[in-house]
């Protein structure tokens, strides 16, 4: 028979060695986790890393931004002074403009880049909650739904919705740091997230949002309001205050503020937040966009204000979860505010404007499943289990989907045509996609559609000029851009496509004068630059057209034609070795005039 052993006391030393161990043990456990939701979170956004540009804002932004494809002084310039698509956001300059240094233009690199930030956003997803929460499923929970909400996809798989992710990448790590300065009150944390909130700002302005956010992170650790706690903040509301000065200086792509009264603005509001309160539990019929509802507003609009406050009331009378239920949902709804400020021409609300504020929804989310999770009925328990691991597979399976839609800008405008058939936005940019493919007939067909729904959605004008000019109809093309100034007065392709038509009707004073509005409002508009050139040539002034010759050719160094005028305003000037210089250059590049003037300056070969 084995002695029994003598017990062993262990005392408060003992455990103090334990608990450290068992820290340990918990932090690598969870690492493992987070390593395996952001393995999931890239497979199944995979498919998406080989779809195409998607001609809706990415032309502008990448296609044909010349100024992304070199880091100097001048385009660095350039990209802090200068809107792209209506909004300043000069670090989405910097990121394209890193892509195109890594992948040279490979749409494929641009893909990545996205996922990689969305990869990213997820890590700082779960960092932040079990930051906020100390409750490591809930930081699971939420960083699962977030990494692979069908939603989602409208931000990760759109190039142009770079903004969105970088705005929040640095969002995010700014409420981080904000958490480490509530745990220490050293002021090092605080101005470090100040930083941040800066780098969130000079990303999209929809993050002004992040000061009313700190309140709420304030309200949820138990802060008691105190003239600290306010001057804390000085700094983000002081930036925050310049980001919405600037974003309304800039922002033209705006509905009339007329077309709409305070009630209508208050219920397409309602509206859309009921839409995205559906959505984030219901990701069907999703679209890239959706359109504005005919008015006067169907007789349910008017109940979306009480199914808000409804909702609302419901979750505030549970009584254990209501720390949560106000921090979440007051995420949600200061994070979705500045999407609602100002009516855009493309629809009032659209999925990638949810991709941050659903954490607050998730957050909701999390809480019940773990609450469910840890009471003491099985059947409960194997619930919350099923209906989790249900809506896992689902969303995953349904975000796998939503990547091919976006395959193209013909397969993503035609999606959205199918599901919203008055989405203005959709004819047009799938129109601008066969445009560029040179199916001129159908792209009309597109822009007629465009102009059709909305009179006045002013891109289908300008492509319409294009297309015009193509036909040699320099007249109505004139007509099309003409409208196009008067309502997008500092929209520099405008002044620049319109400058070309009237070289065309040979109106060269003002294309001249047209060509340099276009190139005031963008230096870097290498076809004005150009087009100004011919223009000057046509003027008598040689010398000034040589300087925008070489200004076009210093932004695009393999630019047959302006080498071809150049040797043209050479010429003019009595210098017929530089001219057959230039001459021979486009000739290589390709110019079918250059062999014309070589032969008539027999110059050699």
């Amino acid at each position: 028979m084995t002695p029994a052993r003598p017990a062993v006391r262990r005392g408060a030393g003992y455990a103090a060695v334990r608990k450290p161990a068992t820290r340990t043990q918990n932090s690598s456990l969870h690492w493992q986790i987070l390593f395996l939701i952001v393995a999931g979170a890239f497979a199944v956004h995979a498919n998406g890393l080989g779809n195409g540009f998607i001609y809706f804002d990415d032309p502008e932004g990448v296609v044909d931004n010349i100024s992304i494809r070199e880091f100097s002084g001048a385009n660095i310039g350039h990209w802090f002074t200068t809107p792209l698509q209506f909004m300043y956001t000069p670090l989405v300059y910097v990121s394209y403009a890193i892509d195109y240094l890594f992948g040279h233009g490979a749409i494929g690199m641009y893909h990545f880049t996205n996922l990689i930030l969305h990869l990213a956003n997820v890590v700082l997803v779960f960092l932040l909650v079990r930051r906020l929460t100390e409750r490591a499923f809930l930081a699971c929970f939420v960083a699962v739904v977030f990494a692979i909400h069908p939603v989602n996809v409208d931000t990760v798989a759109w190039i142009s919705a770079r903004s969105n992710l970088l705005a929040t990448l640095f969002s995010l790590a700014a409420l981080l740091v904000y958490l480490r300065y509530t745990g220490s009150e050293r002021w090092r944390p605080l101005a470090w997230s100040v930083v941040l909130f800066g780098l969130a700002v000079l990303s999209k302005s929809t993050a002004v949002a992040v000061p009313l956010v700190l309140f709420l992170v304030d309200h949820f650790q138990g802060r008691r309001p105190s003239r600290r706690l306010f001057l804390e903040k000085t700094p983000f509301f002081v930036a925050a205050v310049i980001t919405v000065l600037v974003a309304l200086n800039v922002r033209q792509d705006v509905v009339a503020q007329d077309r709409y009264s305070v009630l209508d603005r208050i219920l397409l509001t309602c509206s859309a937040l009921v839409d995205h309160l559906v959505r984030s539990v219901y990701p069907f019929h999703l679209s890239l966009a959706y359109e504005y509802p005919h008015q006067p507003f169907s007789w349910y609009f008017y109940f979306f204000p009480l199914v808000l406050a409804a909702g609302t009331a419901a979750l505030w009378l549970v009584r254990p979860a209501r720390r949560i239920v106000v921090f979440g949902l007051g995420f949600f709804a200061v994070t979705i505010a500045p999407t609602q400020a100002v009516l855009l021409i493309d629809g009032y609300h659209a999925n990638r404007y949810a991709y941050l504020p659903y954490l607050g929804l998730f957050l909701i989310a999390g809480h019940f499943a773990d609450t469910a999770l840890r009471h003491r009925d099985r059947r409960l328990h194997a619930g919350a289990i099923g209906v989790t691991a249900v809506f896992a597979i689902l969303f995953a399976t349904l975000t796998i989907i939503r990547n091919t839609a976006w395959r193209n800008t013909e397969t993503i405008m035609s999606d959205a045509i199918a599901k919203e058939p008055g989405l203005v936005l959709a004819y047009n940019s799938r129109g601008i996609a066969r445009f560029r493919d040179g199916n001129y007939t159908d792209a009309t067909s597109d822009f007629e559609r465009t102009v059709e729904l909305d009179p006045d959605f002013v891109l289908a004008h300008h492509y319409l000029g294009l297309i015009k000019y193509h036909y040699g109809d320099y007249t109505g093309a004139l007509s099309e851009l003409d409208y196009e100034v008067s309502r997008l007065p500092t929209f520099p392709a405008a002044y620049s496509e319109r400058g070309k038509t009237k070289i065309a009707l040979r109106d060269y004073p003002g294309a001249y004068a047209d060509l340099s509005t276009a190139i005031a409002y963008d230096p870097q508009l290498t076809e004005a630059y150009y087009s100004r050139g011919v223009a000057g040539i046509e003027l008598g002034n040689p010398q000034g057209a040589i300087s925008d010759l070489n200004a076009a050719i210093g932004l695009l160094p393999g630019y047959a034609d302006a080498y071809y005028q150049r040797g043209v305003a050479e010429s003019r000037l009595g210098d017929t070795g530089a001219a057959c210089a230039d001459w021979n250059a486009a000739k290589s590049l390709g110019n079918s005039d250059a062999n014309t003037s070589l032969t008539d300056n027999r110059c050699a070969g």
